[in-house]
């Protein structure tokens, strides 16, 4: 057994002298003991580090001398490793430039890293002080320590916002007089409860406990005793999914694969393969890219062919999803905004309503949808649509829906269906917008929509577009104003940072009851 051991090993050792005539005889012959006689880690890790030593020496080729000089003129780098140097210049192609100035900002982050901390802190606080003086002077009229240092965080943090300042101060102090006032209240449940050895690190939840079981302390010990099993189930979990995914044994019997990840092992010839490909210019994934060089039949060229390929579908992908984006914010900037009724744009002589959107926007209108009742909800849209054009005197408007059986004219509102002859509302606008006789009218229509594909396609037809909210809200402001609701919203303490807003509410529903006389 033994004799065949040798003998194996010695013909180990001769592929490897073929394979490697500059290394030692001894050299090889340790390494080989060292991996067990496995002939393929060794090949593996010889391939490693004589590419190593190949790209070390063309590196230095090439750089070595650009990098003596600059470190002769510049000896703040002598500190920095040769290898180092050279794969940054390679990263730069011999830019010296670029490469003076990566050093540049490295030393900088390692003076920043070594600076004095305690005198940046003071000098940064000093700065923030003048920053906000006049808003620390005012937090002090209003009886805040502001020589606190986390106050001028907050009012860094909340750019100066006093109102902000003053409102997380109040917070915490009422929590603070909370806890003490519960620490008080219950004083002696906590002596006992700590008498009997159920003391807790955090005293406010041993408070909070006692609060919840209103001062009674057998109530108490069970929900400490809950919350003690809770946190060492939790901490059990933890332990559990945090430890060494377990191994597999295979069919051999000596070696463990594991069941949660899948090792990538690769031989002399995979080695031998990647810096091939290297060589040519391909880089990725290693596993990727050998995969997809063994199914070009372990062509090179039509590895990059195809690596090329799906790196533009990428690039195709990548630039198709900013086009649509950049288009998607293009269409929600074209459409009109009305916050009063003078907003509504004038001579315009059509006006078409996508009655599938309409339904979803008042809730007793989506509510009615719901509940099966379709016809009561297009009939009401059809009515507001005519009490409102009573005030606006719009020469044509269309409320078109997918399908319906309503085609009755509502007062001035035609009411139409896109089926059968489209498939959607969709379809039919877009036929509409682009036969030729419309494109001088396209310019004053509006389309009351908020599909955002529809919109975009609208939109380069040179039509208007008005979200469906924003027409509800205009019917508000025509039909009944006196369902606007304006509430002011302020703050604390009304400074000049932040001034009063006032929020804008439409009551639709009592809109909806009022005109179509539908039960909110």
């Amino acid at each position: 057994m033994s004799t065949t051991t040798e003998q194996q090993n010695n013909n180990e050792l001769i592929m490897l002298k073929e394979r490697f005539p500059h290394i030692n005889e001894n050299k090889l012959n340790r390494v080989l003991q060292r991996h067990g006689g496995d002939f393929d880690k060794v090949c593996a890790r010889l391939s490693q580090r004589e590419a190593r030593c190949n790209k070390w020496e063309s590196l230095e080729t090439r750089f070595g001398p650009a990098i003596t000089t600059i470190q002769q003129d510049h000896p703040s780098i002598q500190s920095f490793k040769r290898l180092r140097l050279l794969k940054t210049m390679e990263r730069f192609d011999g830019d010296g430039e670029k490469f003076n100035n990566f050093v540049q900002k490295v030393e900088g982050r390692r003076r920043h890293k070594n600076r004095d901390t305690s005198i940046s802190r003071r000098q940064q606080r000093d700065e923030l002080k003048t920053k906000y003086a006049s808003q620390l002077a005012q937090l002090a009229t209003s009886g805040i320590n502001v020589d606190r240092p986390g106050v001028l965080r907050l009012l860094e943090k909340h750019e100066g916002d006093i109102n902000k300042v003053i409102e997380i101060n109040s917070r915490r102090t009422g929590r603070k007089e909370k806890f003490a006032e519960l620490d008080t209240k219950y004083a002696n449940q906590i002596a006992q409860l700590e008498a009997e050895g159920l003391s807790m690190k955090n005293k406010r939840v041993l408070t909070r406990l006692l609060e919840k079981s209103n001062g009674d302390v057998d109530v108490a010990k069970q929900l400490i005793q809950e919350r003690k099993e809770k946190h060492f189930r939790r901490k059990e979990y933890r332990c559990k999914h945090r430890s060494t995914s377990p191994m597999l044994t295979t069919q051999d019997g000596n070696e463990t694969v594991s069941k949660c990840r899948k090792r990538h092992n690769f031989n002399s010839d995979d080695h031998e393969n990647l810096n091939k490909l290297r060589s040519a210019g391909v880089r990725g994934n290693p596993r990727r890219i050998l995969a997809i060089f063994h199914e070009c039949n372990e062509s090179i060229e039509l590895t990059q062919a195809r690596i090329q390929e799906e790196r533009d579908r990428r690039f195709r992908h990548r630039e198709e999803r900013v086009s649509k984006r950049t288009l998607l914010a293009d269409v929600h900037n074209a459409y009109i905004t009305i916050n009063q009724r003078e907003d509504w744009p004038r001579d315009i002589e059509q006006v078409y309503l996508d009655g599938n959107n309409l339904m979803f926007v008042v809730n007793s209108l989506r509510r009615l949808c719901l509940n099966r009742a379709g016809d009561k909800t297009e009939r009401a849209i059809g009515e507001i649509a005519a009490a409102w054009n009573q005030h606006m005197h719009i020469p044509n408007i269309e409320l078109i829906f997918d399908s319906t059986r309503q085609l009755d004219q509502i007062d001035t509102v035609k009411v139409t269906s896109a089926q059968p002859k489209y498939r959607t509302t969709d379809d039919m606008l877009v036929d509409l917008a682009r036969r030729s006789e419309n494109h001088e009218k396209n310019k004053r229509t509006i389309v009351i929509t908020s599909d955002q594909g529809l919109a975009a396609l609208l939109q380069r037809e040179g039509c208007l577009l008005v979200k469906p909210y924003n027409w509800f809200a205009h019917c508000v402001m025509v039909l009944t104003p006196d369902l606007i609701n304006y509430e002011e919203i302020t703050g604390m303490m009304t400074t000049e940072s932040s001034p009063t807003t006032v929020k804008i509410r439409y009551n639709f529903d009592e809109l909806v009851h009022r005109i179509a006389n539908i039960d909110i």
